[in-house]
């Protein structure tokens, strides 16, 4: 498991995140706060391992040959000269409506 810490500068607020995996946490505690965490941590890490064998199991993974197909065909319809001038006119609305003032940070919300 990676011990890396990534702090990041977040666009929302004036300060400044951390995310701190959690058996890098542990370390820094009481040793039996430790064992809790760390046991806690291979709990949980057993089950999403679970989970995704069992996903996999239901799902099966796409070959690159099937995602390579995938990504021309996106590109096929992106490429077209319609579907790119409605895209440009829909980040055109877009800057417009940035620039007039009539959008939200992180603002999805159903009018």
């Amino acid at each position: 498991m990676s011990t890396d810490i990534a702090i990041r500068k977040t666009s929302s607020t004036a300060g400044s995140s951390a995310s701190v995996p959690l058996r890098v946490a542990a370390n820094d505690y009481h040793p039996k706060a430790r064992v809790l965490l760390n046991s806690a941590i291979a709990e949980a890490d057993s089950k999403v391992q679970a989970y995704s064998r069992a996903y996999h199991a239901l799902v099966p993974k796409r070959t690159i040959e099937e995602e390579e197909a995938d990504e021309r065909e996106w590109h096929a319809i992106i490429s077209q000269p319609h579907v790119r001038q409605a895209l440009r006119r829909m980040a055109a609305e877009a800057r417009r409506q940035y620039y007039a003032g009539e959008t939200e940070e992180g603002g999805f919300a159903i009018e």
